[in-house]
């Protein structure tokens, strides 16, 4: 008998590298725009129109990975256009509006690998039932975590002429990887016979918009994210007022992403050992409780040292968040367009509670100081939780028994 394929090793590589990139790119974004003079108001623009340009990218990446072409060609594709736009970026570091327009293009294009990747693995598990979405997505904390602590080391160093370099070098290396990966079948080809079954860029976003419970899962999602991303977009800045630098950043979000990568490690051999999968209700009801513990934490103590603590809790939450939103969203998905579906929920919750803390929260911070931004955090978090409790029935109708798979 023929054994299936195998495809954690590659996974859990492919996700190392992305999130080592996207660590450079995205967690170091505010140090060096404020690095070249920019403020904090200025730096929430620049993210929030990056995060816009994710937006726009995420439906044609999904529908063109469910319509067109593989998901392994299309991140291929996209991997060499980062590389180039990369180099670009260095070549004209000296003019800072083309270095912001060339920056927002690479965010067009980088953001949307995750959601994809993990729609990606969703369905590879009808060909690898030993694949656990868990166990592979601990290789982009890994990743992070590594990226966190050197970037943090090596910017500290020798400064920032090298920020684009890096994280051309980082998607390159993780070429060999999505080509060992499988291609899946297009469930929204054109088939003789079916044409009835396909869908059109608007069915597709007609299919999802007369959803209620996809809708559900949106709205929880996009609170969640609003809700530490005040803290999370400008923690850098909330270091410095803390007495930190650069080196304290990266160890901050090192230390975070490690206890990431053993939650996610702890929570697959927690299922596993149990022998059934976990409630989803559940999942997402831990993910969304633990979410106020960082902004708690750092209300209550002073200093450097709660950081390391906050962040550490806040990875605990994401780690269950993770499972527990692909999940959801792929309950959700109607099968000719499961990449679309769990891509799209993904990145428009990201996307819009990022855009709306970032610029919530560079006003906020210039308005009142980065203190400000850990209540709005609390706040938000705890009315998440309240909010959860109100639609649980409508978005587990089975009282949450359905089970996650992770």
């Amino acid at each position: 008998m023929e054994r299936p394929p195998r495809y954690s090793a590659p996974f859990f590589c492919a996700y190392f590298f992305y999130y080592a990139g996207y660590c450079v790119f995205s967690s170091f974004i505010v140090l060096y725009l404020t690095q070249r003079g920019m403020s904090a108001t200025l730096c929430g623009v620049i993210t929030s129109l990056s995060l816009l340009a994710n937006l726009l990218m995420e439906p044609v990446g999904g529908y063109a990975t469910d319509t067109l072409l593989s998901t392994r060609s299309y991140l291929l594709l996209c991997a060499g256009l980062i590389c180039g736009l990369c180099l670009l970026s260095t070549a004209l570091s000296s003019s800072p509006l083309l270095c912001v327009a060339l920056l927002i293009l690479e965010a067009g294009l980088s953001y949307p690998f995750s959601q994809l990747m993990d729609a990606w693995v969703d369905g590879s598990r009808a060909l690898d039932p030993n694949l656990s979405y868990t166990r592979v997505r601990a290789g982009g904390s890994m990743g992070f975590a590594a990226a966190s602590a050197a970037a943090g080391w090596y910017f500290q160093r020798f400064g920032w002429s090298a920020y684009f370099l890096l994280q051309a070098g980082l998607f390159l290396a993780m070429a060999p990887f999505l080509l060992a990966l499988p291609r899946l079948e297009l469930g929204n080809r054109k088939r003789a016979g079916k044409a009835r079954d396909w869908l059109s860029p608007a069915g597709a976003f007609s299919v999802l918009l007369h959803s209620p419970r996809y809708l559900l899962c949106l709205l929880l999602c996009t609170t969640y994210w609003f809700s530490h991303r005040p803290v999370g977009s400008y923690l850098s800045l909330i270091i410095q007022d803390r007495s930190g630098d650069a080196g304290a950043f990266g160890a901050v979000c090192a230390v975070g992403a490690v206890v990431e990568c053993a939650s996610l490690l702890g929570l697959a051999a927690l299922q596993r050992r149990a022998g059934r999968r976990q409630p989803l209700g559940l999942l997402l009801g831990s993910a969304l409780a633990t979410d106020v513990l960082r902004p708690l934490c750092m209300c209550l103590l002073p200093g450097i040292w709660p950081l390391y603590l906050g962040q550490g809790l806040q990875s605990v939450s994401f780690a269950l968040y993770y499972s527990a939103s692909v999940e959801c969203f792929s309950r959700a998905a109607d099968q000719r367009i499961r990449s679309f579906s769990i891509s799209m929920g993904l990145t428009a919750s990201s996307v819009a509670g990022t855009v709306a803390a970032n610029l919530a929260g560079g006003w906020l911070c210039d308005l009142a100081g980065s203190w400000a931004l850990v209540h709005l955090s609390l706040g938000v978090s705890v009315a998440n939780c309240l909010l959860l409790l109100l639609c649980f029935r409508r978005l587990f109708p089975a009282g949450g028994e359905e089970r996650a798979g992770c």
